[in-house]
């Protein structure tokens, strides 16, 4: 499809606010704006960054797949992910409350805090490989996505997405992460609602589709409901932005608005799934919501469906790089320096970090283009920690017991990788596995002590 001119200026319009955004919250900041956004997160930064950063180029394409596949049943993905915002609630006030005598600024420093360096360094590791895929995915998908609806070629849509992304984080950092969450969430859903009425109104078939359940699949529809509440435990960036919160209240109501918004957000792209579903049979799922807006939208609304894109990759993508960048300069170079460094170093760090993964990121989404292993995979290995990060909350774990842990869920997913059996469904069983060997451990090493 050719871009008209009204369509490159939204798209170079969108681009040039980000990067503004990005330098206008560097004005002023002190180190600890750039590293947690001065922990004084307000109530609309957290929800709009929150599902912002939940609803990316990845989740998109493999989301309207799952519809274009399994129905509006799919829709329990949102539905889990709701549910999990919600039962996160009384661990995310704790988690805050610790976080402001502790100064926590990543997922592993709760581990470094309740149990020791090698807990917390083997938990990084986990967060790392999951976090680097997760980019690879965001690039990828939302690159590709891109490509396909605008006729720009995949290397240029990937170096347009990363290059605007690093300038705006090198410039404000965690700050930058958030305002431009809030401006990207406005954008997706106001477009996201707009091209659903569009579609809505131009075929009333697909408000039947809405309430059709006879494709649903009752294993899918349960793996998709436990995905969704547990993804929200290994999530380190959920975990930070409790950490950035203003207070107690932001953290409460911003777990409740977004478990509100994500059910919404779900059901505007289950419009379009639905839609390439009844029009464009027969296609790879994977291309069910490039190929449904590129048939279903009218030629005047391509560019504000390339914003929409754009703002998908970028509110994931940005979070993810600062996820990486501050993980690896706190988890890391600050545990392993000798002297006790100091915020400012932390944030050359971290600034350093972002760079580096950013091109890192580019350069692997380059030659690597395969969406759905990588997910499946890191969904997995991610996993493995959800038992001892729920359980730290409830009971006096040893450290031996949680390293058990995580060790039996990467050795479950090594062996189905080779076993050739990586998917989805016995993917996610790690949690399972990590779940019964927490608690054999933690009862024999219990005994020894």
């Amino acid at each position: 499809m050719k871009l008209s001119l009204l369509d490159f200026s939204l798209l170079i319009g969108y681009a040039l606010i980000c990067i503004g955004i990005g330098f206008w919250s560097s004005r002023g900041h002190k180190d600890e704006d750039y590293l947690i956004a001065g922990r004084k997160m307000s109530l609309v930064g957290f929800i709009s960054s929150l599902v912002a950063s939940y609803v990316g180029g990845a989740a998109i394409v493999l989301y309207s797949a799952y519809v274009y596949k399994f129905g509006i049943s799919a829709i329990a993905v949102f539905l889990g992910t709701s549910a999990g915002f919600l039962v996160f609630i009384p661990y995310a006030l704790k988690l805050r409350n610790y976080s402001n005598t502790q100064k926590f600024l990543t997922l592993s420093d709760w581990f470094y805090f309740k149990f020791d360096k090698q807990t917390g360094i083997v938990s990084a590791l986990i967060l790392f490989v999951v976090y680097f895929g997760m980019l690879l995915n965001q690039f990828i998908a939302g690159s590709s996505i891109l490509s396909h609806i605008s006729g720009l070629s995949y290397e240029s849509a990937l170096l347009i997405s990363a290059s605007i992304i690093t300038i705006y984080l090198l410039a404000g950092g965690f700050n930058s992460v958030i305002k431009t969450d809030i401006f990207q969430y406005i954008i997706l859903f106001v477009i996201f609602i707009l091209l659903g009425l569009i579609l809505i109104r131009g075929d009333h078939n697909i408000t039947l589709e809405l309430a059709d359940f006879s494709r649903m699949d009752p294993v899918m529809t349960f793996v998709f409901i436990l995905f969704g509440v547990l993804i929200i435990f290994q999530s380190a960036e959920y975990w930070q932005r409790v950490y950035a919160a203003k207070n107690n209240r932001v953290v409460k109501k911003g777990l409740i608005g977004a478990a509100i918004f994500v059910i919404l957000t779900g059901m505007a792209i289950s419009i379009v799934g639905l839609s390439a579903h009844m029009h464009v049979p027969g296609i790879d799922p994977g291309k069910a919501f490039a190929e449904g807006l590129t048939v279903l939208i009218p030629k005047k609304y391509i560019g504000a469906s390339l914003v929409l894109l754009f703002a998908a990759i970028m509110s994931s993508a940005d979070t993810i790089i600062f996820v990486l960048a501050s993980s690896i300069s706190k988890d890391y170079v600050a545990n392993f320096t000798q002297k006790e460094i100091s915020q400012h170093n932390l944030k050359n760090y971290t600034r350093f970090f972002i760079l580096l993964f950013s091109i890192m990121g580019f350069g692997f989404a380059w030659y690597f283009r395969d969406l759905v292993t990588v997910i499946v995979f890191i969904t997995g290995i991610g996993f493995t920690i959800i038992p001892a990060a729920i359980a730290s909350f409830h009971v006096n774990l040893t450290k031996k017991a949680v390293l058990y842990s995580f060790l039996a869920g990467i050795i479950y997913i090594v062996v189905l990788i080779l076993t050739n059996n990586l998917e989805a469904e016995l993917s996610i069983a790690s949690v399972g596995i990590s779940a019964i060997v927490l608690l054999i451990s933690q009862i024999l090493t219990r005994r020894r002590i």
